[in-house]
């Protein structure tokens, strides 16, 4: 009698192959699946849990980035805000500081018109005062109206108060100072006379 060999089978896990295209280089390769379910259900649980650790990650990233985005517009809004408060202050200490000029000139042509000064004379003077207040008006020198107005304190210095008809009451009736805003800041308030009854 012939012995006939039993060869027993032992179980194996089935694999299958899949072929993928690697698009930058073209070659077909051959990638094999388990399909050991135990296997594949702990490596999803894995990938899973690295992407939500990236997402976490990212979402951080995210945050960090609008947050210092936000931080740097501020410091930018706040670095010109700063440079203009700066040119704004120098030029009113500039501008304060001639405006006595602009007022002493105004007398000398008053003086000068009224002693018959040669009309020369009263020309020059007019010509240097209207380019001081040209160029100030330029950089945003504004006069404050004033005369047959009504009393504002924001606007007026009242320093003498004189009587007059009942419909004046609280009007402006000479002014003895000119005030001027600068953009609209007022730097020097008129010095006015009141009407008071």
């Amino acid at each position: 009698m012939k012995r006939k060999d039993k060869t027993v089978e032992k179980p194996t896990t089935e694999a299958t192959s899949e072929m993928y295209v690697d698009k930058t280089t073209g070659i077909e390769v051959e990638i094999a699946e388990d399909v050991n379910n135990a296997d594949q259900n702990s490596e999803i649980e894995k990938l899973k849990k690295q992407l939500a650790e990236k997402t976490q990650q990212c979402d951080e990233n995210y945050d960090r980035f609008v947050r210092m985005q936000a931080e740097f517009d501020n410091f930018r809004k706040r670095t010109i805000k700063e440079r203009e408060d700066m040119y704004i202050m120098s030029l009113e200490k500039i501008v304060t500081q001639l405006l006595p000029i602009v007022d002493n000139m105004e007398r000398a042509l008053n003086i000068f018109k009224a002693s018959n000064l040669d009309n020369s004379y009263i020309d020059g003077v007019d010509m240097i005062q209207n380019q001081l207040l040209s160029i100030l008006e330029k950089n945003g020198l504004k006069e404050i109206e004033a005369m047959g107005m009504d009393f504002d304190p924001n606007l007026h210095h009242a320093v003498m108060q004189v009587e007059g008809d009942a419909e004046e009451e609280n009007k402006v009736k000479e002014v003895l100072q000119k005030g001027y805003f600068l953009g609209s800041k007022v730097i020097r308030p008129t010095m006015v006379q009141v009407v008071s009854n």
